[in-house]
């Protein structure tokens, strides 16, 4: 079932100058409720301008953003209140943080929702479990903390307003393999015990398959495709026209195969290459 869907929406930035760019052309797109919906595409794919269609930071010059079965600019007046349905982390998270400490800043939401002090509390402590902050860094000042650390500030101030759809513009951009996993790895929990939607925008392949349900793939302000990440990584050559690959643990597979490794060709992420590479070695043992 589509919690979100976008019909033949279209943006243009510097409309009617010389430099007036398509930025989205015509999109239609269904992002089906309680899975990891990943978006990929080059720099200038319309990524970031179609993700803040999702919450009415941007609207469509035509066509409709509809959430949960309604248009979102139905009511202009009451667009402010679709941001507590679809919360969003930026790319940049130091420009969603303010308050004197990580705690405060966690809290703002869930304060502005007018809820109880204890839910407060108890919806603050849950969101930080879930973004690996410890109960000393909830009285750190947020501006004195690394990027990585900012941005799980971030992610879990928009947690704990649990919003129905999570949408995180490359939320472990700059970390390690090690932050990489705890951060992404955090939000697929969050989202088996929540039942949230989850949107992510990402340049990294190997994470989309290791982590998305589906993808969507943006060329040029178009979709190119959309799918199962096994449909998505199967186009290859509608990956590169987009200026994208797929993961490199699929290259690798491929190069096995070439070698006379019989595995499938279906690999893409390094959890089935190891399952099939032993599955391989077990039948060569055995045959």
């Amino acid at each position: 079932m589509s919690i979100i869907e976008l019909k033949n929406v279209c943006y243009v930035y510097g409309k009617k100058t010389p430099y007036q760019i398509n930025a989205l052309e015509n999109i239609d797109l269904r992002i089906e409720e309680n899975c990891i919906t990943g978006i990929i595409g080059h720099t200038g794919s319309g990524k970031s301008t179609l993700i803040q269609m999702l919450n009415g930071l941007m609207k469509p010059d035509s066509g409709e953003v509809i959430v949960d079965g309604e248009n979102i600019w139905n009511k202009p007046k009451e667009i402010s209140k679709i941001r507590y349905k679809v919360g969003m982390v930026m790319q940049y998270p130091e420009y969603q943080l303010f308050a004197d400490t990580v705690g405060e800043d966690i809290a703002y939401g869930p304060k502005n929702m007018g809820l109880s002090n204890d839910e407060i509390n108890h919806r603050i402590e849950e969101s930080a479990r879930f973004c690996g902050i410890d109960a000393q860094t909830l009285q750190k000042s947020p501006f004195d903390l690394s990027g990585g650390q900012k941005r799980r500030v971030a992610l879990a101030g928009v947690m704990a307003m649990r919003p129905k759809i999570l949408v995180l513009d490359e939320p472990a951009a700059g970390l390690d393999p090690r932050g990489r996993r705890e951060i992404l790895g955090g939000i697929c929990e969050y989202r088996k015990q929540s039942g949230t939607t989850v949107i992510i925008v990402s340049h990294s392949m190997e994470d989309m398959a290791m982590y998305c349900d589906r993808l969507a793939v943006m060329s040029h302000g178009k979709l190119a495709m959309e799918g199962s990440c096994s449909e998505v990584f199967a186009q290859t050559e509608i990956l590169k026209s987009a200026g994208l690959d797929v993961p490199e643990i699929s290259n690798i597979i491929s190069a096995l195969r070439l070698k006379g490794v019989k595995i499938s060709r279906n690999i893409y992420t390094v959890d089935g290459a190891f399952s099939a590479i032993c599955d391989y070695v077990r039948r060569s043992k055995n045959g």
